[in-house]
């Protein structure tokens, strides 16, 4: 799949989550073809995907950023969200809002299945997998700028679907 075909997809799925769960609109920025290395963050949450497609769908954000969109999905004051778990539920959930919408555009082209989300909290985390390639995409809103990114296996050439 071209870089620009995936960098449309992360768009289109970034905005339809984004606008519809937690009622913001992004700016999206110039897409990274073949991010690597990729910009370490606080908290990435990322959903493998197998099938035709190998791969994962992945969302790279600050700390402050994580909280902020948890409260905005889940409908109270920033200052409310005092608990690591609902942080790590609120990405798992957006991580997985991300990867059904990828999905279902990858699905036109051949199988794709997605497991369940991971949600990594740590300071400078990276996330790498060798033998893959993909696109990242820069948003920004009032929050500043984060990352999701579509990391797809050299090897997947899905068949086409007939």
């Amino acid at each position: 799949m071209a870089p620009g075909e995936l960098a449309e997809i992360i768009r289109n799925s970034t905005h339809s989550v984004f606008s519809t769960m937690l009622g913001t609109e992004l700016s999206p920025l110039e897409a990274l073809d073949d991010p690597n290395p990729f910009m370490p963050s606080e908290v990435i949450g990322f959903i493998g995907l197998a099938g035709d497609f190998a791969g994962y769908v992945s969302i790279h954000v600050t700390r402050q950023q994580a909280t902020d969109f948890t409260a905005r999905l889940i409908g109270v004051d920033i200052a409310e969200v005092t608990s690591e778990d609902e942080i790590r539920d609120a990405v798992g959930e957006i991580t997985n809002m991300l990867a059904g919408s990828v999905k279902t555009a990858l699905a036109m082209l051949g199988r794709v299945e997605v497991a369940l989300p991971t949600v990594v909290m740590t300071p400078k985390a990276d996330l790498r997998v060798r033998g893959a390639r993909g696109v990242a995409v820069p948003f920004e809103d009032y929050t500043g700028v984060f990352h999701v990114e579509v990391i797809l296996s050299d090897g997947a050439e899905p068949s086409p679907v007939t």
